[in-house]
């Protein structure tokens, strides 16, 4: 079909027409045809637009369908298709993003505990796949395939952490993360934002931890 066409016609729609036509080319749409056609659009740039009654259900269910294996779509690897990545493992990184963009927003507005809650069981999502979890398949698999600057996002649940936990609570949240860190060459700078967000008593419980378990954190 001739482009032309099509958009001569659309360009006299109003949005009752245009709505379902832009839903049915959405859902046809590879993640990351959508990246390519929506991802400049700021059109989740506001805490407004994250539903917050709902992202905790949203995130549990997330790591619920994860580790049920519905994002698993393992092919064997040969040295034609060894980086090739099946759209499964695109939209679970993308998913994956997303829900971690929505509890930034949501730390940055103030409410810790949905951040922190919402952190948590995303961070242990990603720790299983670190580990080797079968989640995703791809021949190379990181948190670097997220479609987003992870830091930013650590950066918001070591404040949201700061701001509701004790001192033994964030050392237990962040040691991990930094052990991390440490295998990724300190890449996320995780014990840089930690100190810069901790009180004198949660700074002195992790760097006792820090000591004790000799985590290398520069």
């Amino acid at each position: 079909m001739n482009k032309n066409r099509p958009l001569a016609f659309l360009k006299n729609q109003d949005p009752s027409t245009l709505l379902p036509l832009l839903e049915a080319a959405f859902d046809t749409m590879t993640t990351n045809q959508r990246r390519e056609v929506f991802g400049k659009l700021d059109f989740d740039g506001k805490a407004s637009n994250v539903d917050r009654k709902n992202l905790l259900n949203q995130v549990k269910k997330f790591y619920d369908d994860s580790l049920e294996g519905i994002y698993y779509a393992p092919f064997e690897v040969n040295s034609k298709n060894y980086m090739d990545i099946p759209e499964e493992t695109e939209e679970w990184f993308e998913k994956l993003g997303d829900l971690l963009g929505d509890a930034t927003k949501v730390s940055e507005t103030g409410s810790h505990q949905l951040a922190v809650d919402c952190f948590r069981i995303l961070y242990e999502l990603i720790e299983k796949i670190d580990e080797g979890e079968e989640i995703v398949f791809a021949d190379e698999l990181g948190s670097w395939m997220i479609p987003a600057d992870e830091r930013s996002f650590l950066k918001a649940y070591l404040q949201s952490l700061s701001a509701v936990s004790n001192p033994e609570e964030l050392t237990e949240a962040v040691i991990p993360l930094l052990k991390r860190d440490s295998h990724q060459s300190l890449s996320g700078k995780i014990y840089k934002s930690a100190i810069q967000v901790a009180d004198k008593e949660q700074k002195k419980a992790l760097q006792a931890a820090i000591k004790s378990e000799k985590v290398k954190v520069k």
